[in-house]
């Protein structure tokens, strides 16, 4: 015979499936986040050093 009533095993697995969904879920999403500010903070620093090697080159004119 099983140690827990049906119910309790039921009402365990879909609390198991909730919270690994939700761990998850911020998992994924943390990761989208960072690569976003990654990729994002990679494309500022390539305009600001192009807009200084611009506006070098005009002041050497």
């Amino acid at each position: 015979m099983s140690k827990y009533a049906w119910y309790t095993r039921v009402t365990d697995a879909a609390h198991r499936l909730t919270v690994l969904s939700l761990v998850g879920g911020t998992m994924y999403m943390a990761g989208g986040l960072v690569y976003t500010m990654y990729k994002n903070g990679t494309k500022y620093e390539q305009q600001v050093t192009q807009k200084a090697a611009d506006s070098e080159t005009e002041t050497l004119q």
